[in-house]
Protein backbone atom coordinates (compact mmCIF):
# COMPACT_ATOMS: atom_id res chain seq x y z
CA UNK A 1 0.00 0.00 0.00
CA UNK A 2 1.49 2.95 -1.23
CA UNK A 3 0.35 6.25 1.19
CA UNK A 4 1.14 10.09 -0.11
CA UNK A 5 1.17 12.53 3.18
CA UNK A 6 0.84 15.75 2.57
CA UNK A 7 2.43 18.15 5.06
CA UNK A 8 3.85 21.31 5.87
CA UNK A 9 5.66 20.66 8.94
CA UNK A 10 3.03 22.31 11.38
CA UNK A 11 2.76 20.64 14.40
CA UNK A 12 -1.31 19.93 13.52
CA UNK A 13 0.14 18.42 9.96
CA UNK A 14 2.62 15.77 12.09
CA UNK A 15 -0.34 14.88 14.49
CA UNK A 16 -2.47 14.06 11.54
CA UNK A 17 0.53 12.17 9.28
CA UNK A 18 0.92 10.33 12.99
CA UNK A 19 -2.63 9.42 13.60
CA UNK A 20 -2.40 8.13 9.72
CA UNK A 21 0.43 5.72 9.95
CA UNK A 22 -1.36 4.47 13.06
CA UNK A 23 -4.50 3.26 11.43
CA UNK A 24 -2.56 2.12 8.26
CA UNK A 25 -1.04 -1.47 8.29
CA UNK A 26 2.43 -2.12 9.20
CA UNK A 27 4.59 -2.06 6.15
CA UNK A 28 2.96 0.64 4.20
CA UNK A 29 4.96 2.92 1.62
CA UNK A 30 4.90 6.53 3.02
CA UNK A 31 5.70 9.20 0.50
CA UNK A 32 5.99 12.59 2.22
CA UNK A 33 5.02 15.40 0.37
CA UNK A 34 5.60 19.95 0.89
CA UNK A 35 4.68 22.16 -1.24
CA UNK A 36 6.55 25.39 -1.83
CA UNK A 37 6.03 28.04 -4.11
CA UNK A 38 7.76 28.11 -7.29
CA UNK A 39 10.70 30.12 -7.96
CA UNK A 40 9.27 33.56 -9.73
CA UNK A 41 10.45 34.95 -12.74
CA UNK A 42 11.56 38.49 -12.51
CA UNK A 43 10.87 39.46 -16.24
CA UNK A 44 6.98 37.78 -15.51
CA UNK A 45 6.30 41.37 -13.60
CA UNK A 46 8.55 43.73 -15.81
CA UNK A 47 6.35 46.70 -17.63
CA UNK A 48 6.57 49.81 -18.85
CA UNK A 49 8.95 51.72 -17.32
CA UNK A 50 9.24 50.28 -14.13
CA UNK A 51 10.98 47.53 -14.73
CA UNK A 52 10.97 43.73 -12.57
CA UNK A 53 9.86 44.19 -9.09
CA UNK A 54 12.28 41.63 -7.97
CA UNK A 55 15.88 41.46 -8.93
CA UNK A 56 16.85 37.78 -10.03
CA UNK A 57 19.00 37.66 -6.85
CA UNK A 58 16.16 38.34 -4.63
CA UNK A 59 14.26 35.46 -6.59
CA UNK A 60 17.02 32.91 -5.98
CA UNK A 61 16.99 33.93 -2.51
CA UNK A 62 13.28 34.07 -1.78
CA UNK A 63 13.54 30.64 -3.37
CA UNK A 64 16.34 29.20 -1.40
CA UNK A 65 13.98 30.04 1.58
CA UNK A 66 11.05 28.27 0.53
CA UNK A 67 12.99 25.07 -0.81
CA UNK A 68 15.25 25.36 3.22
CA UNK A 69 11.60 26.11 4.67
CA UNK A 70 10.39 23.09 2.89
CA UNK A 71 12.85 20.85 3.64
CA UNK A 72 12.64 21.47 7.58
CA UNK A 73 9.22 20.52 7.38
CA UNK A 74 9.92 17.48 5.39
CA UNK A 75 12.59 16.27 8.04
CA UNK A 76 10.41 17.27 10.81
CA UNK A 77 7.42 15.40 9.62
CA UNK A 78 9.78 12.23 8.60
CA UNK A 79 11.34 12.16 11.88
CA UNK A 80 8.17 12.34 13.73
CA UNK A 81 6.84 9.66 12.18
CA UNK A 82 10.12 7.10 12.44
CA UNK A 83 11.06 4.65 9.88
CA UNK A 84 11.63 5.00 6.40
CA UNK A 85 9.61 7.35 4.24
CA UNK A 86 10.02 9.08 0.71
CA UNK A 87 10.19 12.42 0.85
CA UNK A 88 9.62 14.65 -2.06
CA UNK A 89 9.81 19.05 -2.02
CA UNK A 90 7.29 20.15 -4.69
CA UNK A 91 7.52 23.51 -6.00
CA UNK A 92 3.73 25.06 -7.25
CA UNK A 93 2.50 27.63 -9.51
CA UNK A 94 -1.24 27.16 -8.46
CA UNK A 95 -2.87 26.54 -5.04
CA UNK A 96 -1.62 24.21 -2.61
CA UNK A 97 -4.90 21.79 -2.97
CA UNK A 98 -4.40 21.78 -6.95
CA UNK A 99 -0.45 20.94 -6.12
CA UNK A 100 -1.30 17.84 -3.79
CA UNK A 101 -4.00 16.73 -6.39
CA UNK A 102 -1.52 16.81 -9.30
CA UNK A 103 1.29 14.91 -7.50
CA UNK A 104 -1.54 12.54 -6.27
CA UNK A 105 -2.23 12.02 -10.25
CA UNK A 106 1.37 11.79 -11.25
CA UNK A 107 2.37 9.22 -7.95
CA UNK A 108 -1.13 7.26 -7.65
CA UNK A 109 -1.02 6.19 -3.98
CA UNK A 110 -3.47 4.24 -2.45
CA UNK A 111 -4.63 6.62 0.24
CA UNK A 112 -3.79 10.50 0.23
CA UNK A 113 -3.64 11.75 3.94
CA UNK A 114 -4.21 15.26 4.67
CA UNK A 115 -4.73 17.31 8.51
CA UNK A 116 -7.31 19.92 8.34
CA UNK A 117 -7.49 22.71 10.80
CA UNK A 118 -9.83 24.00 12.88
CA UNK A 119 -11.08 27.39 10.21
CA UNK A 120 -14.36 28.56 10.88
CA UNK A 121 -17.50 28.23 8.56
CA UNK A 122 -16.97 32.05 7.57
CA UNK A 123 -13.35 31.71 7.04
CA UNK A 124 -13.37 28.78 5.03
CA UNK A 125 -16.27 30.28 2.74
CA UNK A 126 -14.19 33.35 1.60
CA UNK A 127 -10.81 31.72 1.53
CA UNK A 128 -11.71 27.94 0.26
CA UNK A 129 -10.33 24.85 2.12
CA UNK A 130 -6.64 23.01 1.17
CA UNK A 131 -8.09 19.79 2.75
CA UNK A 132 -11.62 20.18 1.12
CA UNK A 133 -10.87 20.58 -2.05
CA UNK A 134 -7.94 17.51 -2.10
CA UNK A 135 -10.99 15.74 -0.73
CA UNK A 136 -13.28 16.58 -3.55
CA UNK A 137 -10.82 16.46 -6.66
CA UNK A 138 -8.18 13.67 -5.25
CA UNK A 139 -8.05 10.61 -7.41
CA UNK A 140 -8.06 8.07 -4.59
CA UNK A 141 -9.23 8.16 -1.07
CA UNK A 142 -8.79 10.71 0.95
CA UNK A 143 -8.09 10.34 5.00
CA UNK A 144 -8.80 13.80 6.23
CA UNK A 145 -7.57 14.04 10.14
CA UNK A 146 -8.94 16.96 11.97
CA UNK A 147 -6.60 18.97 14.05
CA UNK A 148 -8.46 21.43 16.65
CA UNK A 149 -6.26 24.07 18.52
CA UNK A 150 -7.66 25.22 21.94
CA UNK A 151 -8.48 28.96 21.79
CA UNK A 152 -5.86 31.42 21.29
CA UNK A 153 -3.55 28.91 19.75
CA UNK A 154 -2.71 29.70 16.02
CA UNK A 155 -3.62 27.19 13.47
CA UNK A 156 -0.71 25.42 10.94
CA UNK A 157 -1.53 25.60 7.10
CA UNK A 158 -1.93 21.78 5.94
Amino acid sequence: MQVLVATDGSDAAIAAAQRAITLLRPGAEILLVTIIPEMEDPMETAGGFEGPTLTEEEADQEFGEAAEAGTRALERTAAALGGHVDVRLVPLDEEPGHAIVDVARRSQPDLLVIGAGGKHFFRRLFTGSVSDYVVHHAPCPVLVVRHDHPAGEPSGRT
